[in-house]
């Protein structure tokens, strides 16, 4: 939900996990019914950030 602080796991396929607090300020999607889907979304850190190499 924006606004709202929570916990977040990003995973980057091929590079690693990024793990901390975050709070989505921005978030938008658009696509087709039946076709693909795209995204895009902004967060803005509250803390220490754990990174995790994949």
């Amino acid at each position: 939900m924006v606004g709202t602080l929570d916990t977040y796991q990003i995973i980057v396929p091929d590079f690693g996990t990024f793990q901390g607090d975050f709070q989505v300020t921005s978030l938008e999607y658009s696509g087709e019914y039946n076709g693909e889907s795209a995204f895009s979304v902004t967060l803005e850190s509250a803390g220490a950030i754990a990174w995790t190499a994949g």
